[in-house]
């Protein structure tokens, strides 16, 4: 049967090689015999605050109370490592099945491990790999991570490659580059370098760096991304930020969106307040805005509804609505037309258009126009089917009938 050795109220002890368990109490420091290592081969329990000189490798290692256990090498364990009281410093790397400590954890070179829990914080210097890293207060590696989940109460930092299935924080997060297939965060999530994040939720505000990929996006304040934003759906309370181009499924926000370059979207683009895009916005569905729409390029889109100003080189759609009193600043080609009442339009081309009362146009080209009442036309009014009129027309010079209708580039 292996030995127990017991070591009490000493300022120094010698350990080498044991075969069995060791107790320390009241020991402050411990000194390799050989070399620079202690190796035992069963449980270590310490009580009171002891510092290792070297290198410490046990079965398990168990503190039970204490200020301070601190390792100046590195620290392996077979099984568990179970600090009750205090915390726990390594000033090299720690390996272990598993690691719970009441205060916190530094390690000063590299962490891996089945699960670590600090009830105060985690620091790790180098690289960290793990199942989970909880923090209660924070996490924080200076090198890669490698952790299947990391969870903070306050805030996670990760300054090298993160390769995560989930980070959850109360707080904030900031990494540089790397995977995470799920976000949720209390606070503020922030990346400086490209990152791919499958599911993001996040209550504050996110940034993610130039080159990102983000799949679902659902923030409760604002998103701002680097150039190149490939997503999926976004949907943000706020607004949407991006310094160049952008690509994606659909964007839902309450606020505004600015896009420096082109935005390209595979379904809806609805927004509460108004939209920038710097170049041609295409959006194969729906565009729907209670503001304005400005895009230095062309406008493509199926359907656009806008409650205020659209302000573009060209737009082309299936159907478009203008609201009451809006404006649009260049010509419009579509099937369907609607021009509310007292709104302002350039020339108009399309199969079906109706403009209410009091509108202000330019030319108008249909198959049939409807112009209800004191619609001022400010150009050539052509259809090739039927043209009515509520009240006497003002416009430039007499409608035509005609067979055909002019290319669309020729609009007036």
């Amino acid at each position: 049967m292996a030995e127990k050795h017991v070591l009490r109220n000493q300022e120094e002890v010698e350990l080498g090689t044991v075969d069995g368990d060791v107790e320390l109490e009241n020991c402050n420091f411990v000194l390799p015999q050989q070399g620079n290592q202690v190796l035992i081969s069963g449980e270590l329990r310490i009580k009171g605050s002891t510092v290792f000189r070297g290198s410490l490798k046990a079965g398990r290692l168990t503190c039970k109370s204490g200020n301070r256990i601190m390792v100046e090498g590195d620290l392996n364990v077979d099984t568990e490592v179970n600090v009750e009281r205090g915390g726990l410093e390594v000033r090299r790397s720690v390996n272990a099945q598993s690691i719970s400590v009441a205060g916190s954890l530094s390690v000063g070179r590299d962490l891996q491990c089945g699960s670590a829990k600090g009830g105060g914080s985690i620091s790790v210097r180098g690289n960290a790999k793990a199942q989970r890293l909880f923090g209660g207060g924070s996490v924080k590696v200076e090198g890669d991570a490698d952790v299947e989940r990391i969870s903070a109460g306050g805030s996670v930092k990760v300054k090298g490659i993160i390769k995560s299935a989930e980070v959850a924080v109360g707080g904030s997060v900031r990494v540089n580059t790397g995977h995470i297939e799920k976000v949720g965060v209390g606070g503020t999530f922030k990346s400086a370098g490209a990152i791919e994040i499958d599911e993001i939720d996040v209550g504050g505000s996110v940034v993610v760096g130039p080159g990102s990929t983000v799949h679902s996006i659902d923030v409760g304040g604002s998103f701002k991304a680097g150039d190149g934003l490939t997503f999926g759906d976004i949907d943000v309370g706020g607004s949407v930020e991006v310094s160049g181009a952008a690509s994606g499924e659909s964007i839902d926000v309450g606020g505004k969106v600015a896009i420096a370059g082109p935005l390209t979207l595979k379904q809806n683009l609805e927004v509460g307040g108004k939209v920038q895009v710097a170049g041609d916005l295409k959006c194969e569905k729906k565009i729907k805005v209670g503001g304005t729409v400005t895009a230095t390029g062309r406008i493509d889109t199926y359907r656009i509804i806008v409650g205020g100003l659209v302000d573009a080189e060209y737009v082309k759609a299936d159907g478009f609505r203008l609201g009451r009193r809006a404006e649009v600043t260049c010509p419009v080609e579509a099937r369907e037309i609607l021009v509310r009442e007292q709104a302002r339009t350039k020339s108009l081309y399309g199969d079906e258009i109706r403009i209410e009362e009091r509108a202000r146009v330019g030319s108008v080209y249909g198959r049939t126009i409807y112009l209800e009442r004191d619609v001022k036309v400010e150009g050539d009014v052509l259809y090739t089917e039927s043209l009515e009129t509520e009240r006497e027309l003002e416009c430039r010079s007499e409608p035509k009938k005609v067979d055909a209708l002019p290319p669309p580039e020729e609009m007036k």
